[in-house]
């Protein structure tokens, strides 16, 4: 009698095994149709787009990349600037300097020395190499593209004002000097492919 219990009881625990398997395996398939049913729906929205729409999702995206490293590059060196008299500990230790390309000594941890260098004539943060990292940035980004590189302008200076407004207005002359050099060069670009641009200030 016994025996047949746990008989029982094992053939019962199987069955709700099984049971349990073929919930978890309808609930797989059903994220799964789902998923697709999800990623179909992307497609359809993007086919209704057609190739011109995909493209200007694809401009958009790349002056917003634009922007972010003109907004990143011009925050750090703003930085890096008011640290020298003695400002900008918060917004600085808020800055991802691996992600901009500079992987030295923390600007929040160097005396006024080595500030003074880090944005000095050859240093990181310096005018030239930080026009020339923001601008290469763009044109190599978007190579011989002229609407991507127009789009990439547009970008930098957006990044260029939100810059501005994260710090209060005016940026040093430091941050106004690098982004008047570095939409020059986005501009000279422009126009080599035959573009025209306007208004290369900021």
């Amino acid at each position: 009698m016994q025996v047949n219990t746990y008989a029982n009881v094992a053939s019962m625990t199987h069955a709700v095994s099984n049971k349990k398997a073929n919930v978890e395996s309808n609930t797989q398939t059903m994220n799964l149709q789902s998923a697709n049913l999800k990623d179909e729906e992307t497609l359809d929205k993007l086919n209704s787009l057609g190739g011109k729409g995909l493209s200007q999702l694809y401009f958009m995206e790349f002056a917003q990349q634009s922007m972010n490293a003109i907004f990143g590059n011009t925050n750090a060196q703003t930085g890096v600037s008011n640290l020298l008299g003695g400002t900008a500990e918060s917004i600085l230790s808020k800055i991802d300097f691996a992600g901009l390309g500079y992987m030295g000594k923390s600007p929040l941890a160097m005396n006024q020395d080595e500030l003074k260098e880090l944005v000095g004539e050859n240093g990181f943060f310096g005018v030239a190499n930080t026009a020339n990292r923001i601008a290469d940035f763009v044109i190599q980004g978007a190579g011989d593209n002229l609407e991507k590189l127009q789009k990439g302008l547009e970008g930098m200076k957006k990044g260029f004002e939100e810059a501005q407004n994260l710090w209060g207005g005016k940026l040093p002359q430091i941050s106004q000097d690098t982004i008047n050099q570095a939409i020059e060069k986005v501009s000279k670009r422009i126009d080599e492919l035959g573009g025209q641009t306007l208004n290369l200030e900021a």
